[in-house]
C-alpha cells in the first residue's frame, strides 16, 4: 500500500494535478498545495493501534 497524501488545511485526500499551474498537485476541495503523508491510514499502524487497544482492554479486565 502506498503513501496516502492528505491536505494539511482541510484533511481531504482528493488531490488533483492542476494543468494551469504546470502540473502542480493541489487539493480539489480547498485549493491548497500543502500536503503531508497520513501514516494513520497505513495497515501497519492500524494493526499497532488494534494491538495496543486489545492490550489495554485485557489489562482492564485483569484489574477488575
Amino acid at each position: 500500500m502506498g503513501n496516502i497524501n492528505v491536505c494539511t488545511i482541510c484533511g481531504s485526500s482528493d488531490i488533483v494535478s492542476d494543468r494551469s499551474l504546470g502540473g502542480k498537485m493541489v487539493c480539489s476541495r480547498c485549493g491548497s498545495s500543502s500536503f503531508s503523508n497520513n501514516s494513520f491510514h497505513s495497515i501497519k499502524n492500524k494493526k499497532k493501534f488494534v494491538f495496543i487497544l486489545v492490550g489495554v482492554f485485557v489489562f482492564l479486565i485483569i484489574i477488575l
